[in-house]
């Protein structure tokens, strides 16, 4: 569906934000603290501490040529260390939660894994304190005081929630080991099929006291939350191999390949009954059929381009194409279409490029479709001078989900430079997940994945800078309207 650009609505009161302690390193009079870490693709890069709280660190680094030091919103980041003189307060991994870009320099906010920083250790050289300055900042800093009652009751209220559903399925699920495989498998769904919709109302129910909650906090508040409710429900939530993945990120972020795949398959998935009712839930959750939603969508838009076409071959590329699932689905439905198709499939990921091989070798054999599979980082394509050279003019370009982790700087060079490979009358489709994204705040707490959510209007902001002015841009979005695609036709 397009959606309709309207006027802005009447500003409402501004609710008064929740705001958690971060520390200032100048205005505390603490001394220079600096971070040093590694980045998978950008190698070692070290930064000054511009502030810091019990679970976060923000970075200042200087800016870069052009754009060849991008980080990415969601970013990996391993052998942290953070020291204050010759004291370290930190060592381990973080993950970037947030990116600001000035014109000398980036400001990265990164959230730390595990226990936090040693705060005490920062007071203790905080030489122009006194103890007693010291100790009550070290009691504002490492406690959960600030926390608020409604938030800890809704932890504990979740929690007791669902230790119970998980030992009555135990039970349950024991209760049936001596049954042969087929009761056993039999009886285990209609119990799922029982389930589901009763987990379904309760985790919606927790959605929105969890939005009621928490909306209007700063990030700092966020960061003192999540923690908070992380240490007592991720045990729980882990028991979902799709929450677990989130959490874990073996690839290093959330929302890669894989992920995608546990949203297009059988999503009973897990270990035990409670695993795979908790699971049921997390692949239903709004944001997650959005995500489904989207193979249809760009099928769609795929079939359009063909039935438009007066050449041969219509040329196509997807920008950070995880599994290539609507090529998949297309090609299974309409083989035929194959005869008409040049695709080219970018990722960073070599796995995801090495399963779209698997699974596409086949059908590009029996329909002819023409597929290029091609490993390259974002970084690469936004700072490749002629893109048009190395990709080739396209009639149809889209990403479906990789804008959703770039900051509006990377997103508007990235944008522009796929604009510019376009061939006449071609059209570019992004995708970027709604401002007003119902499960943003479960997706953050109960399953550390973070996207840069966007309005219509700023992705129209974008089509507007793009040169030549294309001659349509317009916003529409798959059914649940969550996820939306700007759509620029050159």
């Amino acid at each position: 569906m397009t959606l309709p650009i309207g006027a802005p609505s009447e500003q409402t009161p501004r609710t008064p934000k929740f705001r958690a302690r971060r520390i200032s390193i100048d205005r505390e009079k603490i001394g220079p603290v600096r971070a040093a870490m590694r980045h998978a693709e950008l190698g070692e890069i070290t930064g000054e501490v511009q502030d810091l709280s019990l679970h976060g660190v923000g970075v200042v680094f200087p800016a870069r040529n052009g754009l060849s030091g991008l980080l990415l919103n969601g970013d990996r980041v391993e052998d942290l260390e953070v020291v204050a003189g010759s004291q370290l307060l930190y060592r381990g991994a973080a993950t970037v939660r947030r990116i600001s870009e000035e014109a000398d320099r980036q400001v990265v906010g990164l959230e730390v894994d595990g226990d936090g920083l040693d705060l005490a250790e920062l007071h203790r050289n905080g030489a122009r304190q006194s103890f007693a300055q010291r100790w009550a900042q070290l009691e504002l800093g490492v406690r959960y005081d600030r926390v608020t009652p409604e938030f800890k009751a809704f932890v504990a209220d979740l929690r007791s929630k669902l230790e119970a559903a998980k030992l009555f399925l135990n039970g349950e699920e024991r209760a049936l080991e001596k049954e042969d495989q087929l009761t056993r498998r039999e009886t285990l769904q209609q119990y799922l099929d029982e389930i589901r919709p009763r987990l379904m109302a309760e985790m919606e129910s927790a959605r929105a006291h969890l939005t009621s909650l928490v909306a209007q906090f700063d990030e700092p508040a966020h960061t003192l939350h999540r923690a908070y409710l992380r240490r007592h429900l991720v045990p729980l939530f882990s028991e979902s191999p799709f929450m677990r993945r989130c959490f874990e990120k073996p690839l290093g972020y959330a929302g890669d390949y894989e992920m995608m795949n546990m949203l297009y398959r059988d999503h009973a998935e897990g270990e035990t009954l409670f695993g795979k009712a908790l699971n049921l839930y997390a692949t239903s959750e709004m944001a997650a059929q959005a995500n489904i939603n989207r193979i249809e969508f760009l099928g769609a838009k795929i079939r359009r381009a063909v039935a438009e076409s007066n050449s041969g071959r219509v040329r196509i590329a997807s920008i950070g194409c995880g599994p290539a699932r609507e090529i998949f689905a297309l090609l299974s439905r309409a083989p035929e279409l194959g005869a008409h198709l040049d695709v080219a499939l970018i990722d960073q990921e070599e796995r995801s490029i090495a399963y779209c091989e698997r699974t596409l070798a086949p059908l590009a054999r029996s329909t002819g479709v023409r597929v290029q599979f091609i490993r390259e980082s974002v970084r690469k394509l936004i700072t490749t001078k002629k893109l048009v050279a190395a990709l080739g003019e396209r009639d149809l370009i889209y990403s479906a989900g990789l804008f959703d982790y770039l900051s509006d700087r990377a997103f508007g060079a990235l944008a522009s430079a796929l604009y510019g490979t376009l061939a006449p009358s071609g059209t570019l489709a992004i995708g970027n997940v709604a401002a007003d994204n119902p499960s943003r705040w479960t997706m953050e707490y109960f399953s550390d994945w973070f996207l840069n959510h966007r309005s219509p209007a700023d992705l129209l902001a974008h089509a507007a800078a793009f040169t030549p002015a294309p001659s349509r841009a317009e916003v529409e979005a798959e059914p649940t309207g969550v996820n939306l695609f700007l759509v620029v036709q050159r």
